[in-house]
């Protein structure tokens, strides 16, 4: 019986201990550039989900920044 080398996993499907890591580090980000607790929550559950935040207005209005990642 064959099993399956957790080094090689298959792309796509995130663990749920992925996306809450993910949710986590989108959401400190976002605080941390000075976004409004919603909006940065809007964007770290985007970010879990697709792994792109989309747009969003961060340093107190100043910038539109965007969260993603790269693909490996």
């Amino acid at each position: 019986m064959a099993t399956e080398d957790p080094r090689h996993r298959a792309h796509g499907r995130a663990s749920l201990q992925q996306r809450i890591h993910d949710f986590r580090k989108a959401y400190r980000k976002a605080r941390d550039w000075r976004c409004e607790p919603p909006t940065a929550l809007m964007a770290a559950i985007r970010f879990a989900l697709t792994g792109d935040s989309g747009r969003f207005v961060s340093h107190d209005g100043a910038r539109l920044s965007r969260i993603y990642r790269d693909g490996d």
